[in-house]
């Protein structure tokens, strides 16, 4: 059993009578001491006490102590908005008070140390020490956390407030008891009933698709019982006498009074359908955007296609991610990203990246000719709208840091407040279908006898890109139908394309669009890695890059003696360059195969490289055993003749003084060995053949004794070198 940070334990006597109760304040991270405080009220002033960590693990292997699951302070801790906007004044002066000294743990906790705090807090603030104690006592007591220091009024009766239900029960009789004449017959709705609601509404009813009164009946059978009956071998719930048991329209008014409309429709239906379809729906996307570029929607969506891969066409790569970024006054697209990063911060940037830059010259890269006039956004927003997500960490910190772009995130399931987008990605699959594209998904995709279309795919992700971009065009230059025109619009007789909305905003409306440098962007949004300096380049992912700063600085000879890390940023796009600061690096000759090649691709192709080496690692390594077993034996068959021809009687003087000699006769030997006439001789009886020595070459054509001259002077010049 372990015990952590805010662990409440209840310790017994031997009786199993309650001593005491207290609170986990801090553990040492050697888990050898525990600083705990009592929270039963029974002690006045209670003060965190140090603890043997092992030695309350090992009292709670016994029946004298156990952890409690439910914290007294949870309520206090979850305020309504109401009662946390009335009292947080009074919580906010407390937390002022200790808000600077509270982590210093466990110093806090020592009783010297904590006396030294409190008179600096008090010379500080003019507070006494009682009351600086009974502030920190609240905030240790409840929990250490903020709200822990709200007042706790749960106690206090009055308007609103449950009532104390004691004796006879209280309301309209029941049916029951006015027939039989009978008074008193039912039972109040004690706070152990309202609990036992609590879990049955969402054990039983809780987007369940089923009734009230069945959620009653079921909290009946599982709640109010006395025991099991055996019927047909099962076990079966005895029912507890209705007399004793809380009836259904008790059970109806609690429901009603503890649960707001919104609440009950959102049990009944449940909180997706609710978001849905329930929850009221008033003005358009348009209405809240003042003009182009207040806001960006942004979303992602895996297209229904799946591609090859650029490199090995082979290959199928899986179907791409498409973020779409859409301004929500004037619908244009104005920015996109299509690749294999999954919905993520990386592709979410590549998108937003995306809608800074020229589209004339992101076009021109696709291979498709537009004017600057046909998609003439390149603005950052002044708010994106997006799913939660990627767009609820701590990298979109840098949006608001550094651009000034506020971020609002969607409620859960609530990716139709995104609807512009959404209904687009509807459109772009459904165009997409409508041509028939190689490796489309269709309806039948996983019914049982369904054609693969996997096997299908003949798109590269470049390809698809182009068609992802054409579509945009067509979109952006496509009437939008039931578009709220303005009055303005409508003089202007604007008709309502995006690009005429964007272009008519622009002139009007344009005071929130945000226009940044690409080093402005790629220093904030473009994705960040470490790269290897070394002596053959700046290896990041297995790719080497170089630059003329680098070469003229001497960055690889230095790297020959001691390597170095540096932060780069890359566009996972394009392989061919790297950044570290404002200077680019290119790709060098060596990896040149890579070039214009995405990240993904890359790395795909490296793990397919990978995995092929490791599949053969073991043919691999038994080729190198069977060479090395054949040299081995070449080299004691060796050893053994030459031991054998050394008569022992030569001295080493004798042996080395031989070596030039022996090494000319080794080469006539050699010679006679190898010469023409034996290699061309032709050993088989059955075919007559005859012999051609060098000398007859001399009856050939002027040329082919040209050759042959000059291949026998070539054989004696290196005779000849040989020798020397």
């Amino acid at each position: 059993m372990n015990i952590f940070v805010n662990s409440i334990i209840e310790y017994r006597d031997k009786d199993l009578r309650m001593i005491s109760i207290e609170r986990v304040l801090w553990i040492s991270d050697d888990l050898e001491t525990a600083v705990v405080i009592r929270i039963d009220g029974k002690e006045k002033s209670p003060l965190p006490q140090f603890k043997r960590y092992h030695e309350i693990i090992e009292i709670l292997t016994t029946p004298f102590a156990f952890k409690l699951e439910v914290d007294p302070y949870t309520d206090l801790n979850s305020p309504n908005e109401e009662y946390l906007d009335k009292h947080k004044y009074i919580r906010d002066e407390k937390w002022n008070l200790i808000k600077d000294y509270v982590d210093y743990e466990p110093y806090i906790y020592d009783i010297p140390r904590l006396e030294e705090i409190v008179k600096e807090i008090k010379n500080k603030t003019g507070k006494k020490s009682k009351r600086i104690y009974s502030v920190l006592r609240e905030y240790w007591i409840g929990g250490k956390t903020k709200n822990s220091l709200l007042p706790n009024y749960s106690k206090s009766g009055g308007k609103g407030k449950s009532k104390k239900l004691k004796g006879n029960k209280v309301g309209r009789p029941p049916k029951k008891s006015i027939l039989l004449g009978q008074e008193g017959i039912g039972v109040n709705v004690l706070k152990a009933d309202k609990k036992i609601f609590e879990i049955a509404i969402k054990q039983f009813y809780k987007g369940k698709k089923t009734t009230l009164k069945e959620a009653y009946k079921e909290t009946r059978a599982h709640y109010y019982i006395s025991g099991y009956k055996k019927i047909d071998g099962e076990l079966v719930p005895t029912l507890l006498p209705d007399e004793v048991v809380p009836t259904y329209r008790q059970f109806l008014y609690w429901y009603k009074t503890t649960y707001t409309f919104k609440d009950r429709l959102i049990n009944r239906i449940g909180e997706r359908q609710y978001q849905l379809t329930g929850r009221p729906t008033i003005g358009s996307s348009k209405n809240k955007a003042a003009g182009p570029g207040d806001i960006f929607e942004i979303d992602a969506t895996i297209a229904d296609i799946y591609l090859v891969s650029e490199i090995d066409r082979s290959r199928i790569i899986g179907r791409p991610v498409v973020y779409i970024v859409k301004d929500a006054f004037s619908r244009l697209i104005v920015g996109v990203y299509v690749g294999l990063e999954g919905p993520s911060w990386l592709a979410a940037m590549m998108a937003l990246e995306n809608t800074t830059v020229n589209k004339k010259m992101y076009c021109k890269r696709l291979e498709i000719d537009i004017e600057e006039d046909d998609w003439p956004s390149s603005h950052l927003p002044k708010k994106i709208k997006a799913d939660r997500g990627e767009f609820e960490s701590t990298n979109a910190d840098k949006l608001t840091d550094s651009f000034g772009t506020k971020i609002i995130n969607t409620p859960p399931y609530r990716a139709d407040l995104k609807g512009i987008v959404e209904r687009h990605f509807r459109i772009l699959n459904d165009r997409i279908k409508l041509h028939w594209v190689p490796g489309i998904v269709h309806k039948d995709f996983k019914v049982r006898g369904g054609k693969d279309y996997r096997l299908d795919a003949k798109l590269t992700l470049k390809a698809f890109e182009k068609i992802i971009v054409l579509t945009i065009l067509e979109h952006n230059h496509s009437i939008i139908n039931n578009y709220p025109l303005e009055k303005e619009m409508i003089s202007a007789n604007i008709i309502p394309t995006p690009l005429n909305i964007w272009n008519w905003g622009y002139k009007h409306r344009s005071g929130v669009l945000k226009q940044v440098t690409r080093d402005e962007i790629r220093l904030n949004l473009m994705p960040s890695g470490k790269a290897s300096v070394t002596g053959e380049g700046i290896i990041f992912n297995q790719m080497r890059y170089s630059s003329d700063k680098a070469i003229n600085e001497g960055w690889f000879e230095k790297a020959r003696k001691r390597r170095w890390a540096e932060f780069i940023q890359f566009d996972p796009r394009d392989v061919n360059h790297i950044y570290i600061g404002k200077e680019k690096f290119n790709l060098m000759d060596r990896d040149k195969a890579y070039s214009g090649f995405r990240l993904e691709e890359v790395l795909e192709q490296q793990l397919v490289l990978e995995t092929q080496i490791q599949v053969m690692g073991t043919a691999q390594s038994q080729l190198k055993v069977d060479t090395d077993a054949r040299i081995k034996k070449i080299i004691n068959e060796e050893t053994s003749s030459s031991n054998e021809s050394q008569t022992g009687f030569e001295s080493k003087l004798e042996r080395l003084k031989e070596i030039k000699q022996n090494r000319k006769d080794e080469k006539i030997h050699i010679r006679e060995q190898e010469k023409w006439a034996d290699t061309l001789e032709d050993k088989n009886e059955n075919h007559q053949s005859s012999v051609v020595y060098l000398e007859d070459f001399k009856s050939k054509t002027e040329e082919i004794q040209d050759e042959s001259d000059h291949l026998l002077n070539l054989i004696i010049n290196q005779d000849k070198e040989g020798e020397l």
